[in-house]
């Protein structure tokens, strides 16, 4: 059920159109830069194909389901091109939903998640790397519950460890960085239990942790510039690095669940539940 009154913008339904371009929680301009790479670079493949290949095994094809924090909507592209449908996208900034209407996805809704329209509308919200953004997780969840149907759930994925803290997290609009049992404590403390909990991006640590001496945040405010940087890789080194995230994504389960670059989550809604 939608709650509340919107506009439709180039097709795409608009609930909170004056919602600024340097959002404290993201910053619209780094969605350009997204757009750009997400079909080159290792790292977004190799997390769309760990995505599908959990979704396959926990949530079936049939379910409405719905992309918040989309950006320009391709991993719900790569959802809906692997079986999933029944998918649309929630995204902040309209420039993201523009991508992900030319992206072929019909039902595109522009809101701000801590004012949600929806109401037992869903069977799965997803929130792949957003809740790292949310300062007030809590109403985040709450919200996110209020859109699930009975049962309903919740998939995420999220940045892990503060140890691997680095100036991308600062400019990428970040608030933190998530251990496994921190996200379970705050998902089972908003209504939720979880039903699988996996690191993943274990291998490339050793880069991960390159990267935090390389690029240390040193507290200080954004510069303009630093938004139009790029997140380009090297073509070559994109590619060893794809092979080894998608081989590791195929023995994820049989690996030691204690630490990864990222964290998948997926948690089910309790029946008495807020």
């Amino acid at each position: 059920m939608i709650t509340k009154k919107y506009k439709e913008i180039d097709g795409i339904k608009v609930f909170h159109e004056n919602i600024e371009q340097d959002h404290k929680d993201y910053d619209s301009r780094g969605l350009d830069s997204l757009y750009s790479q997400e079909e080159k670079h290792f790292w977004f493949i190799a997390r769309k194909n760990f995505i599908l290949q959990k979704f396959k095994k926990y949530i079936d094809q049939n379910l409405k389901i719905i992309e918040i924090g989309a950006g320009t909507g391709n991993v719900s592209r790569y959802l809906r091109l692997n079986g999933y449908s029944n998918i649309s996208v929630g995204e902040m900034h309209l420039n993201g939903l523009r991508y992900a209407k030319g992206y072929g996805i019909k039902e595109c809704y522009q809101f701000d998640l801590l004012d949600s329209p929806f109401a037992g509308e869903f069977d799965v919200v997803c929130m792949f790397d957003v809740i790292e953004h949310i300062d007030d997780y809590r109403l985040a969840l709450k919200n996110v519950n209020k859109m699930l149907k009975c049962n309903g759930r919740v998939a995420l994925s999220v940045p892990s460890h503060m140890w691997l803290w680095n100036r991308d997290d600062a400019v990428a609009g970040h608030k933190i960085r998530y251990t496994k049992k921190d996200l379970i404590n705050k998902l089972e403390g908003n209504g939720f239990e979880v039903v699988v909990a996996r690191y993943f991006f274990i291998s490339i640590i050793p880069l991960l942790l390159l990267r935090k001496i390389l690029k240390h945040d040193d507290g200080s405010s954004i510069k303009d510039y630093e938004y139009n940087n790029g997140i380009s890789i090297n073509p070559i080194l994109s590619k060893i690095l794809l092979y080894i995230s998608i081989f590791e994504n195929k023995i994820n389960d049989f690996l030691p669940n204690l630490f990864g670059g990222s964290l998948f989550v997926i948690a089910r809604k309790k029946n008495d539940t807020i």
